[in-house]
């Protein structure tokens, strides 16, 4: 116990520091975060566009969930255009035809190449050059910026009316009704507005820098915005601290032996059984896992819906973009994600509780069914409420039950605190059932491995509460710093945490680990997660305007982030070894496998693609692009899908009888395990890898806006290898059918709920 108290201290000070530096960072975030004028004059003193007005256009692109179709500031969907990108670049044309017809009367594209020259080094000091004045809170534009702006609202009139060129878009999608954060005026000219001010604050220099808000990005040698040295060095500095951080893991994981530890012979090894009663609550977890594959199908054909609108604007002729516009799709598709993964945790959750007291806490049931039902209702609810804001039959009240317009964050605020409520009841009834349990104390080393579970569990729900910081007129860079809390710490971080510890009980209640080296291991593994995981978030926070402090602090923190989840599935892997070599019945098998392929994964798509995409000097060219998307798919569909189905196969095994577990059954979990691996690589490695590498290849010899442009994915090349796209996916979504069907069968053959289950072991070594 006395080493679990240094471990605890040591994991403590870990996350004091690391959070000390978030927050620390954060305040730099806020206090350098660029101005939103109170109005853009032009050098008379006359109003161009009025704050109230920019704000009315943030909500525009909020309510129409265009960060599920495009991107701004590289942060959001990339099918659509980047926002930010497009207009710097649309803005900058705009300046180079005034100053051509004032000076030679003639397009610019008509002069020579000297003459071009000429202009586009007037334009590229007249913009780097920062008319901010923080007295008066007023942005003066020069006459050639004011004429850039005007070229790009023209730009923008006909892109999103009548709009031919928006794919997988409806036509005149964008109403000009008045809603909530909105003025009275043209709505596209107001979401231009938003747009140039997205443009301004990339290419304009911080007072006293040379470099833009967003550190030079995006790439455009027009605007004069290439990447900082800061960035290069601290990409060369990474790889340095990714070497030596290797180094130090290793030498203390083998110097203690933060390692799982298995101490029987062959011959002692206990017999694991999986016929033990069940209680009500437990029985009641069933359904979950079959909606949960419900969920999981239908998100990922929304998936191949999107791919569709790659290659043509309808589908197949039908002009579903009506219905289903790719926005719309890509909501649903990512919103589905979290949805499903949670639901598999919670009722995991849920199935455990009893099985760590020995009982059912009284009325468990109700309260699981409550659980139950307000899940479907938050997801049901939220989704009609996307697509009511989204095709505009949600006006007034859109951000409350609508799309609430920030990428992993839909949900209206509404359904955000329904979500929100129902975790904690979660929480709640885990509370009933481990709290007594780690009061018992005939084994403490058993209700330390508790407490940190539930300890896990409530970082969930709590993390969440960073989506109600965030408001529809919130600055950009303060709403996506809380909104990566979510999709990065969150998700990726406090996700990942109870991962791990989850696992190790699981090996501890398959018998295959000794309960105190596992304890041992997962401080080890939380220390070093959250200790560069939390700090290692601020790979995102490079081009958003955020203090160029993060180039170091992201760069170097999020190198390591990919080992604990590695070495702890190893660990699984190798005592799964030790029962498959004594020859004795595992009913784990499908479970295990799944657990190998996330750690294959977790390594492949979240370690080694994501190390590839958050260098600097890397991400500098390709943020925004089909590499991301490829590291985004392989690690959470690689990572946490199939970590979920994992731990729902290991509660459906004690779920069901038996007899239903037949040679045939494991057969097919095998070959879902088999094509789900296949198709995700093929998907990973056939399309969006090849299209990401032309796409930074496009945007190095042409620049960002370039490479971003629906036209990129419309040549012959790309076409072919999206379409190529289709055999993996298909291959994919069997597996999950296969899923889908033996869950579906499960339910025809649960046990029946019992008032005595087994007693809890409490001489777990």
């Amino acid at each position: 116990m006395q080493v679990y108290k240094r471990l605890n201290r040591t994991l403590l000070w870990v996350l004091v520091i690391a959070f000390s530096i978030l927050i620390a960072g954060g305040f730099l975030i806020f206090k350098n975060e660029a101005p939103r004028p109170s109005k853009m004059v032009d050098e008379s003193g006359t109003t161009i566009v009025t704050k109230k007005q920019l704000l009315s256009g943030q909500a525009v692109y909020e309510k129409y969930g265009l960060t599920d179709y495009g991107s701004y500031l590289g942060n959001g969907t990339y099918f659509g255009p980047d926002y930010t990108a497009q207009s710097l670049h649309v803005y900058i044309q705009g300046m180079q035809n005034y100053y051509a017809q004032k000076q030679y009367k003639t397009d610019f594209k008509d002069l020579s190449v000297e003459k071009q020259s000429g202009i586009k080094g007037k334009v590229k000091h007249e913009i780097r050059k920062n008319r901010y004045n923080s007295k008066t809170d007023q942005l003066v534009l020069t006459t050639a910026q004011v004429a850039g702006l005007n070229h790009l609202t023209k730009h923008y009139r006909h892109e999103f009316r009548n709009n031919p060129h928006e794919a997988g878009l409806p036509e005149n999608m964008i109403h000009n009704n008045t809603d909530d954060f909105m003025q009275n005026g043209d709505k596209i000219d107001q979401l231009t507005y938003f747009f140039f001010w997205g443009a301004w604050l990339s290419s304009t220099n911080r007072p006293h820098q040379t470099y833009s808000y967003t550190n030079n990005w995006p790439y455009d040698l027009d605007a004069g915005n290439i990447m900082t040295s800061e960035a290069m060095v601290w990409t060369a500095l990474s790889v340095a601290v990714l070497v030596t951080g290797v180094g130090v893991v290793i030498y203390f994981y083998k110097k203690y032996h933060f390692d799982m530890q298995f101490n029987e012979s062959y011959a002692d090894i206990p017999e694991i059984k999986t016929d033990e009663p069940i209680s009500n609550s437990q029985r009641k977890t069933a359904k979950f896992f079959l909606i949960v594959m419900m969920m999981f199908l239908v998100q990922i054909l929304l998936g191949e819906l999107m791919s569709h609108y790659y290659v043509e604007d309808t589908f197949f002729g039908l002009p579903l973009q009506y219905i289903w516009p790719f926005n719309l799709a890509k909501t649903w598709h990512l919103q589905l994600v979290i949805f499903w993964i949670a639901t598999a945790w919670l009722a995991t959750g849920i199935y455990i509780t009893p099985r760590v007291l020995g009982r059912e806490p009284k009325r468990q049931g109700i309260l699981v069914d409550i659980l139950f039902w307000a899940l479907i209702i938050v997801v049901g609810g939220s989704m009609l409420g996307e697509w009511g804001s989204t095709l505009g039959f949600i006006n007034g009240k859109w951000w409350i039950f609508g799309h609430y317009g920030w990428e992993y964050a839909e949900m209206g605020k509404f359904w955000q605190i329904l979500f929100i409520i129902g975790m904690f009841l979660w929480i709640f009834i885990m509370l009933r059932g481990f709290v007594p349990a780690i009061k018992i104390k005939k084994n403490l080393h058993r209700s330390r491995l508790l407490q940190l579970l539930i300890i896990g569990s409530i970082a969930i729900p709590a993390f969440y509460l960073a989506s109600l910081f965030i408001l529809p007129n919130s600055h950009v860079t303060f709403a996506d710093y809380w909104r990566w809390w979510i999709v990065h710490l969150w998700v990726e971080g406090i996700f990942e945490s109870f991962a791990v510890i989850l696992i190790g009980y699981l090996m501890v209640d398959m018998k295959l680990t000794t309960i105190k080296s596992t304890i041992r291991a997962l401080y080890f593994q939380l220390i070093l997660l959250l200790g560069t995981g939390v700090v290692g978030m601020g790979h995102h926070y490079f081009w958003e305007g955020d203090h160029s402090i993060w180039l170091a602090l992201g760069a170097c923190f999020s190198a390591l982030e990919v080992i604990p989840l590695c070495l702890l599935v190893w660990e699984a892997y190798t005592h799964y070894r030790v029962y498959k070599d004594s020859h004795k019945g595992f009913p784990y098998k499908g479970t295990f496998m799944f657990l190998v392929s996330t750690g294959l994964w977790n390594a492949l798509g979240a370690g080694a693609l994501g190390f590839l995409i958050n260098a600097p000097a890397i991400n500098y060219f390709e943020h925004g692009t089909q590499w991301t998307s490829a590291h985004a798919h392989a690690s959470m569909a690689g990572v946490y899908g199939f970590f979920s189905v994992a731990i729902m196969l290991f509660a459906i095994r004690h779920l069901t009888e038996t007899n239903f577990w037949t040679t045939k059954v494991e057969k097919w979990i095998k070959w879902a395990c088999i094509t789900m691996n296949v198709g995700l690589a093929g998907m990973v490695f056939i399309t969006l890898m090849p299209l990401g590498y032309l796409q930074l290849k496009d945007a190095l010899e042409n620049g960002y806006w370039h490479a971003r442009q629906i036209s990129f994915y419309r040549q012959p090349l790309e076409n072919g290898l999206t379409i190529a796209r289709s055999v993996p996916d298909i291959i994919f979504t069997a597996g999950v059918v296969i899923l889908l069907v033996i869950f579906f069968r499960a339910m025809f053959h649960l046990k029946k709920a019992s008032k005595e289950i087994n007693p809890v072991d409490y001489d777990i070594r």
